[in-house]
């Protein structure tokens, strides 16, 4: 086996254990160091040769930087243990890439960036003069996360890219015509800026 494969198999490994794709270099290496020695033992510089492999499954898009502190993000799995109750699997499963992130965004469970958007943005509608949001049997509001850059077109894993959305805006999101789309991806992208600047106030 590669370096690559690998360390591609260990972070994998290492995001389903925490249920989380965001991960430093630091978490990555202290929580697997025995497994990166034991790999290779004749390697004089193990830990260099991961900060490679890195570089290199960032090129090949496997994983990319959440922002520019050395956090990373995972991509090329589309669900990690956990993230989708089981009998939604084989729904997800079999449907083409935009469907498939709408559903996999739809059935997520609340862990990780979803909590967080949650927490920044609320449990109602981000679209203004959204009155869409509803409640469910226990009182709470239903909302959805919702990415506005699909992770399938490049999109990240971050706080920036996420947003809270009623179900009707999330579908639109997804499957409305070209121009609507783009439309509503530029009303949540100001949107999201704008309560990120009142967090940092």
């Amino acid at each position: 086996m590669t370096w690559k494969k690998f360390i591609y198999r260990l972070i994998i490994e290492f995001c389903n254990d925490r249920g989380n794709r965001t991960f430093t270099l630091k978490e990555f290496t202290d929580n697997n160091k025995q497994e990166i020695k034991n790999f290779r033992p004749s390697a004089k510089t193990p830990f260099n040769t991961v900060r490679r492999v890195l570089q290199e499954l960032r090129n090949d898009d496997l994983i990319s930087f959440v922002d520019y502190s050395g956090t990373y993000t995972l991509r090329g799995v589309d669900l990690l243990r956990g993230e989708v109750e089981d009998e939604k699997l084989a729904e997800v499963e079999s449907q083409p890439p935009i469907r498939k992130e709408y559903l996999i965004e739809t059935f997520v469970r609340d862990i990780g960036w979803v909590r967080e958007a949650k927490s920044r943005f609320g449990l109602y509608c981000m679209c203004p003069g959204c009155i869409n949001t509803f409640r469910k049997q226990d009182g709470n509001p239903y909302i959805e996360v919702h990415h506005i850059i699909p992770l399938c077109h490049g999109g990240e894993q971050g706080i920036w890219n996420l947003s809270v959305v009623c179900a009707h805006h999330h579908r639109m999101a997804h499957f409305a015509d070209s121009r609507t789309q783009n439309q509503l991806q530029s009303v949540l992208k100001t949107e999201v800026e704008e309560r990120l600047k009142r967090f940092s106030i």
